[in-house]
């Protein structure tokens, strides 16, 4: 099946670990976009700021994001391919999370991509012993610009497959549409960040009582 994404206006933004508030690296990769539901903002609009984004959001080392970026300057097609995959996974996520929020069921096109990186998750990884500890490592054969999709997917089964679904929650700014793991004690949070959609819904509302 073929998912049918939407258009987006493209945004070069200045990604800053600040910005990595989602508590899970799939939810990470879901507010990679902003404003979801109203006129969207692509912020990983090309190769260059996606390796920033993978390696502010610990998705790539340093040293992997000097690969990326030398194979995206060796093969700029491929760089584009293992981008658009990713912003596949990344709109499928968004509508998977979301049927997980709404308690309905997920559409098959959307599971179709996520099976279809789990099945390369399960082709790229062995298993090694650790320190005492049984862990998954990716293969050496697996293209450095494929390394952030396929580690999103591990994340993405990870909290998919026993799903906090009354933890995963929305944003509550204005058009923000950021999707977080609400770990506070009471189940309170309400924003991705407060000193951002915190304090604008705080400024609308004094506007409000004082106009």
């Amino acid at each position: 099946m073929v998912v049918m994404m939407p258009s987006m206006r493209r945004v070069n933004h200045r990604w800053i670990p600040r910005d990595i508030i989602g508590g899970n690296r799939a939810l990470d990769l879901v507010n990679t976009v902003s404003g979801w539901e109203d006129d969207p903002e692509d912020w990983i609009p090309d190769p260059g700021c996606f390796f920033d984004w993978a390696r502010i959001s610990g998705l790539l080392t340093a040293n992997e994001k000097t690969q990326a970026a030398h194979s995206a300057t060796v093969s700029p097609a491929s760089a584009e391919r293992a981008l658009a995959s990713l912003k596949e996974l990344r709109f499928a996520l968004w509508h998977l999370i979301g049927s997980l929020q709404r308690h309905k069921p997920a559409e098959p096109s959307f599971l179709s991509v996520f099976n279809a990186w789990t099945y390369q998750l399960a082709r790229s990884q062995r298993v090694i012993l650790r320190r005492d500890k049984i862990d998954f490592v990716l293969n050496s054969d697996v293209s450095v610009m494929d390394v952030p999709g396929l580690r999103v997917a591990a994340a993405a089964l990870a909290l998919l497959m026993s799903p906090p679904a009354e933890q995963i929650k929305t944003c509550c700014g204005a058009n923000c549409g950021w999707k977080f793991v609400d770990r506070s004690k009471n189940g309170s949070r309400r924003w991705c960040d407060m000193t951002v959609c915190g304090n604008l819904a705080k400024a609308r509302k004094y506007r409000a009582q004082s106009g």
